[in-house]
């Protein structure tokens, strides 16, 4: 379980440069800091796990989580009847979000496989940042006056639901040694193909955020009581929630990677961050039934502007072909309405000809 040492040697050719990237030294001071603690080098010494081992790997997780959540709310409802009402230990509930928190943090241990060479080292400590992030809301449950019993059986929880992930991703989707590296630095850059699909992705989680919203304003009532989960339509509003804390680390990890890539792909990823933190922002005003009506202004107003963000490098390729289109178009029309150059020699050299023997006649007339 113990993470892997710091970063070594290099693997050869694993992306390809595209037009308009930078190099890691024109890329801001705190980028560059915060990528050296983080280890992300783009230099990966590893290939990701089989897809048979991540599937398998998956289904561990996901049984082994959804078990171990029933054991602590058995315990917690047996120690403490009392807890037997507590809305977060609906199965509906926990079952959800742990279902979706278990199988994004599957997905996102090949994607740390590529990005570091360490891959280890950085999902060991980002899972210790996932439970502190997922304990924020716990703590908000008992300053909202839940019982501290039941928060800290969901805190258990969580702590526990990410260390059975962890170690069954680590142990049978193992990862592959790669043997071709080199142990010279190299600045690696993003291919053009390979960002659209990653901004592309992105998008279409904005889109699925916004009619998850849209049908959840539409389900789930509007005068609700100040909850983390309301009563009525709690699954729907859980995978609600559930979307939109996927944006917020894809956008993280969008923002990061876009340090090696062209110009148009920063600016959709500063603007789909920007979008995905007010979408955020307006999600935790949604929470309470005063501020309910900005914060549903203010998740739609950044799912526009994330949706809009992440479509910069598709937008931009499209604007590419069609102009790629129309200059062969023109350079088609003006070979069509060009007119037939005729043989220069061969019609030169028969005037010259007749010229010079229009000449002769008129010079020596022919004798009778």
């Amino acid at each position: 379980m113990d993470p892997e040492s710091p970063p070594g040697p290099q693997r050869r050719g694993a992306v390809a440069p595209c037009e308009g990237t930078v190099a890691p030294g024109q890329e801001p001071k705190w980028l560059v800091r915060f990528r050296r603690a983080a280890h992300i080098d783009f230099a990966p010494r590893y290939r990701p796990p089989s897809k048979p081992r991540l599937v398998l790997a998956t289904v561990i997780s996901v049984v082994a989580a959804l078990a171990f959540d029933e054991l602590c709310v058995r315990i917690a409802i047996s120690t403490y009847p009392a807890l037997h009402s507590f809305s977060p230990f609906h199965v509906a509930d926990y079952a959800t979000l742990t279902v979706i928190g278990v199988v994004a943090a599957c997905a996102a241990w090949p994607f740390v496989a590529v990005v570091s060479s360490t891959p280890r080292w950085l999902f060991f400590r980002a899972a210790i940042v996932v439970v502190l992030v997922l304990w924020l809301p716990d703590v908000g449950l008992f300053l909202a006056g839940e019982a501290l019993r039941g928060v800290v059986a969901l805190m258990v929880m969580h702590l526990g639901i990410s260390l059975l992930t962890y170690n069954a991703l680590v142990h049978v989707a193992t990862l592959r040694p790669d043997l071709q590296v080199v142990t010279e630095p190299r600045s690696l850059m993003l291919a053009e193909k390979t960002v659209r699909r990653v901004w592309s992705s992105m998008a279409i989680l904005v889109a699925a955020e916004l009619v998850l919203g849209i049908t959840a304003i539409v389900t789930v009532p509007f005068e609700r009581p100040n909850a983390l989960l309301p009563a009525k339509g709690t699954v729907l509003y859980a995978a609600h929630g559930a979307v939109g804390i996927a944006l917020g680390v894809g956008a993280v990890v969008v923002l990061l990677l876009s340090s090696v890539t062209g110009r148009m792909a920063r600016i959709g990823a500063v603007m789909g961050a920007a979008g995905v933190l007010v979408g955020l922002a307006g999600g935790v005003c949604a929470t309470f039934q005063s501020s309910r009506l900005l914060g549903m202004a203010l998740m739609l107003i950044g799912v526009v502007a994330a949706g809009v963000g992440y479509m910069v490098p598709s937008l931009e390729a499209m604007g590419k072909a069609e102009a790629a289109r129309a200059a062969a178009a023109r350079e088609a029309l003006a070979r069509s309405s060009s007119p037939a150059q005729p043989v220069v020699g061969v019609s030169t050299a028969a005037s010259r000809n007749g010229a010079s023997a229009e000449e002769q006649r008129d010079t020596h007339p022919p004798r009778h």
